[in-house]
């Protein structure tokens, strides 16, 4: 799939020898990361007629989710306009064009919103007034936004990742970088609010960040996921298609290098590394020098880990530990971080459907109907997986660590 999707040399070859079971497997696997359109309607030559049909169908129901989207998203508006909401949108539709090929091939699932942190409730309240509620479940859950608020009707999960009827839920976000769960300090962010500016839909304008800072949004997020054990396959992809369709645009990052201070630079030139890596994108020769400027643990941690957010979407693991640890120059932070991922001790709250569900949504088999003996199972077989990844953890962090002490001793 990646191979297909690279953008400098495209080899969609390797999707010619795919059998049709594999083809199921692979498109599955695509739904999921979010790459199952781009992937499919720019390599036509290369997949059968059938995966071709499945496509066209998913093109038709994402573009009748996406009309659905917009149409929450105007109601929101005004409504947050009626309450004197300043807002912005951010990721979802706020993409096109430089992070999309096309909005209609992008798949969007919630309207994430910013609102600074002293206007929350009284967004809360607007969505309320318009029939959106929380889930209390996820009140607990360490996130950069509130719980997420959706309208409850009799919806229901049908295996349709496109379902147009699917009921859009809003995340409010009240940081752009959550640093007091990270525990990295990024000064530069404070004034993404104050460059914000107005953005043209297709058929209605919405406030959003200003370019450049949607680019280092989405690669903190990116950065973000790596720390967390998190997939950010698609947003790699995404940025990656920004790097290539914008790497000859010398006024862009001129201001993009004038503007962002060098702590903020090299933070996105993490994400920069992997869709370079990944996806074979053209790079802006600033973004090469920034790429070359890292650090060497970094530039250590990319070179020895940078399959390994790949690698997780299959068998987990938590090799970002190493990379968190590598920005942080405090000890007690460093220790902090480590017991946290180590072995989390934040227990999530009952009654998530998540709880009783696959990485598909599809619910468990035998797992048991009463929502607290579901919770305990629940927290079993958490705590046995982070058991399970200590060892493992802890061994390729000291490969990497006297890799450091190595390089350091022959510099």
């Amino acid at each position: 799939m990646m191979a297909a999707l690279r953008l400098d040399d495209p080899k969609p070859e390797g999707l010619l020898q795919l059998p049709e079971n594999e083809w199921n497997h692979l498109l599955e696997f695509g739904d999921l990361a979010h790459l199952t359109l781009p992937l499919v309607l720019q390599n036509k030559a290369a997949v059968p007629d059938w995966v071709w049909s499945r496509a066209t169908q998913n093109l038709a129901d994402n573009l009748a989710r996406r009309r659905r989207i917009a149409d929450a998203y105007r109601e929101i508006a005004f409504a947050f306009a009626s309450a004197g909401v300043d807002h912005l949108v951010i990721k979802g539709f706020a993409q096109y064009p430089d992070f999309a090929l096309a909005l209609d091939m992008r798949m969007q699932s919630d309207i994430d919103l910013y609102c600074p942190r002293a206007i929350i409730p009284a967004a809360q309240e607007a969505l309320t007034r318009l029939g959106y509620t929380g889930d209390r479940a996820l009140a607990n859950y360490p996130a950069d936004h509130t719980p997420e608020m959706t309208r409850r009707g009799d919806w229901r999960w049908r295996g349709n990742f496109y379902d147009p009827e699917m009921p859009p839920a809003v995340d409010l976000h009240y940081c752009f970088w959550n640093d007091s769960a990270v525990r990295v300090a990024i000064d530069g962010v404070n004034q993404f609010w104050e460059r914000r500016a107005m953005r043209k839909g297709p058929d209605f304008s919405f406030p959003a960040l200003c370019t450049i800072d949607n680019l280092a949004f989405n690669a903190l997020h990116i950065l973000r996921d790596l720390l967390r054990g998190d997939w950010v396959l698609h947003h790699v992809y995404e940025t990656a298609c920004f790097l290539h369709k914008r790497a000859n645009d010398d006024s862009l990052w001129e201001a993009w290098g004038r503007i962002h201070d060098p702590r903020l630079r090299s933070l996105q030139a993490v994400s920069f590394f992997l869709a370079r890596l990944w996806f074979g994108c053209r790079c802006s020769s600033v973004v090469e020098h920034e790429i070359d400027r890292l650090a060497p643990p970094i530039r250590q941690w990319l070179e020895r880990f940078s399959q390994s957010p790949l690698t997780g979407m299959f068998v987990p693991n938590k090799h970002g530990l190493w990379l968190h640890l590598a920005l942080l120059p405090a000890a007690k932070d460093k220790l902090l971080i480590l017991g946290s991922t180590l072995m989390p001790l934040r227990l999530p709250s009952p009654g998530t459907e998540a709880q009783a569900a696959t990485k598909t949504r599809q619910l468990r088999r035998f797992w048991p109907s009463q929502r607290h003996v579901r919770y305990v199972l629940h927290v079993i077989f958490r705590s046995a997986f982070h058991l399970k990844t200590i060892p493992g953890t802890l061994w390729r962090g000291l490969d990497w660590w006297y890799a450091q002490r190595r390089a350091g001793r022959t510099a």
